[in-house]
This record gives structure tokens, C-alpha cells and sequence, in this order.
């Protein structure tokens, strides 16, 4: 895959001079550069490639004509395979500046991270960041996207061989505690803003909430004897779910009566009745009773935490 350079790194990479570039280009030794503003300019890392055989002819003696005549051809392939170069880089950059924040907001949580620590991470400079994101709320809500991915990653894996369903929902509950304490109204403002008119954000905190309840509403739809048999959404149960344990969670931070482990003793209970519900069993206390070790394991051993974010 072509990759796209700035005029720094492609000066890092190939050992020529800025300066030198520019001429190149100014006598057609070099394809002009695709230009992202009136002051930024985009390469691609076939610019090395061009730079190192205009190094190797003239190493050979060979003079300015005859070294564009001999480049031409390559130029001319290079300019028709080459992809948009600036909206690569900017997709690059924006992922460079959310997995930043995504660690910084993990680390410090939302109050306490600075836009200028996450601009200084991603290696840009305050107007590139700007350019990508108008506030620290914007920010903070995409980056929420990120850190599902990074939970996603940790625990989904092991889940695909474990063949109980209790064993998901636990393991996941456990998860959601380490995404509350990234922020406590982190789900309340990734909702609000899935409501609003802002089209990129909304879709990203959408996406952001497929991926939590994609696990949930599978392990639903593989408890069914038959598609409508209960005639409800497996999706909407899902969500349901992560409602219930979202509103749960906001009641246990109001006093000491509660505690996580009353979150997961209540949803084990939840799922286990609607299990009953989807296959007809009945024996639900009984069940619960199996959970309680695995249920104080994980909360002694903690959610689990992505290492970008330790």
C-alpha cells in the first residue's frame, strides 16, 4: 500500500534535502505533490523510490535531460496508480490523534486530559487538530469508539471458545465497570450525542454501540428454538440490558447501599429469567448459585484495562 509523507518525513526517509525536492520538482525530475493546504504538501513513499534513482543516474554521470528522460517513465507510472494521498493522511492522522486521546482520556479520564497533551502525542500541530476536531467534548465522544475497540479486542477473543452464555454476560459486565470509570456519564453523553444533528459523531458513537451489543444479541438469538419463538428482538433485548446496567451502575454511586457486585448478582438473575423465558427453563436460583464464585473472581481481579491505557 502506497503511504502518504510529509515533506519531513520524506526527507527523513530518503536523505535529501528539502531544498533539493523542491528543485526536482521545479525541473520535472519529480511529480508535483498533492496538496492538502496552500502550505502542505502530501508525498508518497514511491518519492523515495524516484529520489534514489535520480541519486543512482546521476552517480552514474548522467546529466539533467538525460536523467528526466530516464525518470519520466517511472513518473508516469507512479501518476497513474496513485490514490488520494491527502484524504489517506488525514484518515492517518485522525486515527493518530483518537488512539491519543483514547489513552490519555483512559489514564486521566475527561476533566483532567488536556488537548494540548493529546496534540503533542499524535505529533501535530494544534491547527491539524483543529482541522479534525472542533472541540475536547467531539473528541472525547469518538474516542469512546476507540476504547470499545480496545475492550473488544481484550475480552471478546476468549469468549469465542466458552460455550456459556452466563459466562459472556458476566465477563462483559465486568468490562462495561472499566469503561465507567473511564468517565462516569461517559454512556449518558455518547447517548445524548447519538441523538444530536452532527452526523460524523453520531455515527461513531452508533458504531461504538453496535460493537458492545453485538456479542449480547448473538448469545440471545442462539438461545432461540425458532425465530419468533419469543417475537421479540434479540437487538432490543441486548440493549435493554445494557440499559438496565447502566442505570444500575448510576444507583450504586449514589450511597454505599449497593455495590458491583449487586450489578452483576442482578443481571445474572435478569439473563437467567430471560433465558427461561427463550428455552423454557425454570430453574433459575439454582443456576445463580453456580455464578457466585466466577461473579467475586472478577470483581476481585478488577475490569480489564488495554495496556495503551495502563
Amino acid at each position: 500500500m502506497v503511504r502518504p509523507l510529509t515533506i519531513s518525513e520524506l526527507e527523513q526517509e530518503s536523505g535529501v534535502p528539502r531544498s533539493t525536492i523542491y528543485y526536482y520538482v521545479r525541473e520535472g525530475l519529480l511529480p508535483p505533490a498533492q496538496k492538502a493546504a496552500a502550505s502542505r504538501a502530501i508525498y508518497s513513499d514511491v518519492y523515495v523510490e524516484l529520489l534514489g534513482e535520480i541519486a543512482r543516474l546521476q552517480t552514474h554521470g548522467a546529466a539533467l535531460e538525460e536523467v528526466r528522460s530516464r525518470i519520466q517513465p517511472l513518473i508516469e507510472r507512479h501518476l497513474s496508480r496513485e490514490p488520494d494521498l491527502v484524504a489517506r493522511r488525514n484518515e492517518q492522522t485522525r486515527s493518530a490523534i483518537l488512539e491519543a486521546a483514547a489513552r490519555h482520556f483512559a489514564r486521566k479520564g475527561y476533566k483532567r486530559t488536556r488537548v494540548s497533551d493529546v496534540i503533542r502525542d499524535a505529533g501535530i500541530t494544534p491547527s491539524l487538530f483543529s482541522a479534525h476536531f472542533a472541540t475536547k467534548r467531539k473528541l472525547f465522544l469518538e474516542s469512546f469508539g476507540v476504547f470499545v475497540h480496545w475492550m473488544e479486542v481484550l475480552i471478546e477473543p476468549p469468549l469465542a471458545d466458552e460455550p456459556d452464555p452466563v459466562i459472556h454476560l458476566l465477563t462483559r459486565i465486568n468490562a462495561y465497570f472499566g469503561l465507567q470509570a473511564l468517565s462516569p456519564d461517559l454512556l449518558a453523553l455518547a447517548r445524548s450525542e447519538a441523538l444530536q444533528e452532527d452526523v460524523e459523531t453520531r455515527e461513531a458513537v452508533k458504531e461504538a454501540y453496535r460493537t458492545i451489543v453485538a456479542g449480547p444479541t448473538a448469545d440471545f438469538a442462539a438461545l432461540r428454538r425458532s425465530e419468533t419463538d419469543p417475537p421479540i428482538p434479540d437487538e432490543l433485548v441486548a440493549y435493554s440490558f445494557l440499559g438496565a446496567i447502566e442505570h444500575a451502575t448510576m444507583r450504586v454511586t449514589w450511597g454505599d447501599q449497593y455495590s458491583q457486585r449487586d450489578i452483576m448478582l442482578t443481571h445474572l438473575f435478569l439473563y437467567l429469567s430471560v433465558e427461561a423465558a427463550y428455552t423454557g427453563c425454570s430453574e433459575v436460583g439454582e443456576r445463580m448459585d453456580c455464578y457466585l464464585p466466577l461473579v467475586d473472581r472478577l470483581l476481585a481481579e478488577g475490569p480489564p484495562v488495554p495496556p495503551a491505557a495502563r
